[in-house]
């Protein structure tokens, strides 16, 4: 947490959470907002893309295997609207190829579950750093 009080006073994080199964997502906020931080959350990879700007910043936290669009589609369509927002996959089994296909359409981590919550944290962390320091350089 004490590396995110570095970041710049108009940089103004959210996560955006995608889940489709209510507990997960529920888990998940209460997670990151015990942390500090804003969260958005949203059912569907399909709702994400309707309700967000490809100027948000922040993360996006991301399942992969979901109803309607599953994590790969939406990580292809942020790339697709022109979107920054570092994106983590989460999944419970990616084979190579997906995990490579992930990767090329732009996934900025792809944590395996079961995964434990400092690493989530440490994940979310350092999206968050690459997406500030990214902005500051353009």
């Amino acid at each position: 947490m004490n590396r995110l009080q570095k970041l710049p006073e108009y940089y103004k994080p959210s996560v955006y959470i995608v889940e489709d199964n209510e507990s997960v997502r529920d888990s998940y906020v209460t997670l990151i907002k015990s942390c500090g931080l804003h969260v958005e959350a949203f059912a569907s990879a399909e709702d994400f893309l309707r309700s967000t700007g490809i100027n948000s910043c922040g993360c996006v936290l991301t399942d992969y295997q979901m109803n309607g669009y599953n994590g790969l589609e939406l990580l292809k369509n942020m790339k697709s609207a022109g979107y920054r927002l570092p994106a983590i996959l989460v999944s419970g089994s990616l084979d190579s190829e997906t995990t490579c296909c992930a990767r090329s359409e732009g996934a900025f981590a792809i944590l395996e579950k079961p995964y434990s919550v400092p690493t989530l944290w440490e994940t979310v962390i350092t999206a968050i750093l690459n997406d500030s320091q990214n902005r500051t350089r353009t």
